[in-house]
């Protein structure tokens, strides 16, 4: 089941959002970005802090609220009632841009995602993030004006086919070989992890 997550880092394109049916939570602030959505009322948990959102906790969702000196992030608490829920896959909005601090949390949170054995992206308006492990994945070219692939781990062996610059690649985590890739004519490309873990960038035309 997926979990789509709205965290409070801008969103500019609304447009571009294609939610999925599952599970709907607002991470604080995201909640301003559900409401400008339309989608308030389909909400299935507000959660966070809420030193951010700005107005007035709403009384018509069930809504947990945090204290502001705590361990989790208002996203990984999120996250962590998205599992609870029975979610294995997470799309998360309005996570990436903003301050950085909170754009390299939300990557330790797709890594945590990832160990226990979920899937999670990072949706922003200029690039959209996914780690990858061992296994198979398939994308479309959606518009996509670079791949960039790094190695999280000390190195990662990965088979990739339909981009550019394809084959059989190990990647390390003090080099980044795989900046700036791009999806062939025929659009598609394949990314099979054999060994290690890969952060995938799209960076959006």
């Amino acid at each position: 089941m997926i979990c789509s997550i709205f965290g409070g880092a801008n969103i500019n394109d609304y447009d571009g959002i294609k939610l999925s049916d599952g599970v709907i939570m607002a991470a604080d602030r995201g909640y301003i970005h559900c409401k400008r959505l339309g989608i308030s009322d389909k909400i299935s948990l507000l959660i966070g802090d809420f030193d951010s959102i700005g107005e007035a906790v709403p009384e018509n969702i069930p809504v947990i609220k945090a204290p502001c000196e705590k361990d989790d992030t208002d996203m990984m608490l999120a996250v962590k009632k998205g599992f609870e829920a029975g979610c294995d896959e997470f799309h998360i909005y309005g996570g990436l841009g903003g301050r950085f601090g909170h754009t390299a949390a939300n990557i330790q949170t797709l890594m945590y995602i990832l160990n226990r054995g979920g899937r999670g992206v990072l949706f922003g308006d200029d690039y959209d993030i996914e780690l990858l492990s061992c296994g198979t994945t398939i994308y479309e070219d959606c518009g996509t004006r670079y791949v960039s692939i790094f190695s999280l781990t000390e190195k990662a062996e990965v088979i990739i086919s339909g981009l550019k610059y394809s084959g059989e690649v190990t990647f390390t985590n003090d080099f980044p070989l795989g900046a700036s890739n791009e999806f062939t004519e025929d659009g598609k490309c394949e990314i099979t992890v054999k060994s290690g873990i890969i952060v995938v960038v799209f960076e959006k035309k």
